[in-house]
């Protein structure tokens, strides 16, 4: 098998030089899934430390985790289709939206338990 038979399966795109990269779907949903973590934290944040608007969850979907869940799952969709649609590349790096959406857990992750040892 070739490199550029490799390169085109699983969403990954081969360049002139055999090397191996996501392609710019990939990158605008990796991108989205990125900020979609991000936002989810501020989301916790902002609900747990705003009453109002944690009660105001609860009651559009029957429960706040659930409103939360769809929240975040619509920034991820919609933001991964406007960027997907879009005709600029993002990331120059082959691997940077991997790279960034491993950063964005990681700091989110660090976000989330700080906020709870903290309340």
């Amino acid at each position: 098998m070739t490199s550029t038979e490799i390169g085109g399966t699983a969403g990954m795109a081969a360049s002139t030089k055999d090397e191996v990269g996501l392609d710019h779907t990939a990158i605008a949903y990796g991108i989205a899934a990125a900020i979609a973590v991000l936002f989810n934290t501020l989301l916790a944040w902002v609900k747990d430390a705003y009453d109002p608007l944690n009660t105001a969850m609860a009651k559009t979907l029957g429960h706040h985790w659930i409103t939360h869940g769809v929240a975040v799952v619509l920034v991820f969709l919609i933001v991964g289709f406007v960027l997907s649609r879009s005709s600029a590349d993002w990331i120059n790096s082959r691997y940077g939206a991997v790279y960034m959406l491993c950063g964005a857990v990681v700091l989110a992750a660090l976000g989330l338990a700080g906020w709870f040892l903290l309340v």
